[in-house]
């Protein structure tokens, strides 16, 4: 990547840590300080999005790649998650203001994964025009956010009504066996001696954020029952009662339950406090979000040369729990304190987690690379340095 230009690290003190001031005062050179070249959050953005575009787009298709460089086992394509978390991304661009056309393309790629032939319509996890592949409950909640997105940035009504298209996709998802909830896969829902026969946190929880903002926009109240009951199921079958925070999923074959917690189900459960909070007006789910945030800071945070980092995975996971807190931020200063550790991971990431093609490490603290070529952890980058740019009042 030419000319990356540096951002020097803030490292910012909160009253939950200890802080030491120095104490030397006396002049021990004379040298001018070295100017900090600094260049904004938006830039940022900008940047990693035409990074992105140069070299996963596919241009003889409209596609993009999964990984790149291309490794070996690779499709022709990307798979739909991959290229949700490009829609993610581009969508803070298109709210910073950027007009970019090239913003369009990945809507356009989007296009090509939606499958008319099986009803409802939905998106399977790979472009129809090789075939029809499965079809997720949790990809399509996440298209349907970015879908919502996109129409209350653009007003653009064909993005909304292909959000509802999604929610009567979603209905064949939920039944009462497991207490209720959603499936994660829907070509395993009637297939219960599979292991991915399951109900899974991830497809309930962005099912329930998407339907809570139909709900806010269309004042529909089938789309506010159909969230409750799925919030309903999370919050009685699938939360931990320890710690507050959410297990993956429950197996229907034996009713086992797989205790394993991410960061991207924690942020979706925040969120959807928070959408409740401001329905409803009722203090409880407000109350709940905090308890979420405040858990999910302290089982997910580490300390890497006495800096606070997220996770070392999953960059877009961990950008998902970033959305989290910035929904609280909204009605409780608290989440700042978490708010600003993401910032200051961002910051750390953007000079010292990069790959020889300015690609970004899996882990923000520059130690492992991880999955430095998947699109998906890259687009969140994106994302992140959008939103950081609006939090800001960055505007193009």
């Amino acid at each position: 990547m030419k000319n990356i230009q540096k951002l020097s690290v803030l490292f910012l003190c909160f009253t939950v840590f200890s802080c030491s001031e120095n104490t030397d005062d006396e002049m021990t050179h004379t040298d001018p300080p070295v100017p900090v070249v600094t260049i904004s959050y938006k830039e940022k953005a900008k940047q990693t999005f035409d990074l992105i575009q140069q070299n996963y787009k596919i241009n003889s298709t409209g596609l993009y790649l999964e990984n790149f460089p291309k490794q070996t086992g690779d499709r022709e394509s990307s798979y739909l998650w991959s290229l949700d978390g490009l829609l993610s991304g581009v969508n803070q661009l298109k709210a910073i203001g950027y007009k970019d056309q090239k913003l369009n393309e990945p809507f356009l790629a989007l296009e090509k994964y939606y499958d008319t032939q099986r009803l409802p319509s939905a998106y399977p996890a790979y472009p129809v025009q090789y075939g029809l592949e499965d079809r997720f409950y949790d990809d399509n909640a996440i298209v349907a956010l970015d879908l919502i997105e996109d129409y209350e940035i653009t007003k653009n009504q064909a993005s909304l009504d292909r959000a509802k298209k999604i929610a009567e996709f979603s209905i064949t998802g939920e039944n009462n066996i497991a207490g209720g909830g959603m499936y994660w896969v829907e070509q395993y829902r009637n297939k219960p001696e599979s292991d991915n026969c399951n109900k899974a946190v991830c497809a309930s929880a962005f099912t329930t954020t998407y339907l809570l903002k139909l709900y806010q926009i269309t004042k529909d109240e089938e789309y506010l029952k159909f969230a409750k009951r799925i919030y309903q199921w999370l919050t009685t079958t699938m939360k931990d009662p320890v710690d507050n925070l959410f297990w993956n999923d429950i197996r229907i074959r034996d009713n086992y339950i797989n205790k394993t917690k991410w960061t991207y189900n924690a942020g979706a459960m925040i969120s959807n406090n928070v959408l409740l909070y401001e329905i409803t007006k009722d203090e409880a789910y407000l109350a709940e979000a905090k308890t979420i945030a405040a858990s999910s800071f302290t089982v997910f945070t580490r300390r890497v040369n006495n800096q606070v980092f997220f996770p070392d995975h999953d960059s877009w996971f961990n950008v998902c729990l970033f959305r989290g807190y910035l929904d609280l931020l909204k009605h409780a200063p608290i989440a700042q304190n978490y708010v600003n550790i993401f910032i200051s991971n961002a910051d750390y990431a953007w000079e010292n987690a990069r790959n020889s093609y300015g690609l970004f490490f899996e882990d923000w603290s520059g130690i492992k690379s991880g999955r430095d070529k998947w699109l998906l952890q890259q687009a969140a980058l994106i994302e992140i340095y959008g939103r950081i740019a609006i939090l800001k009042g960055e505007k193009e």
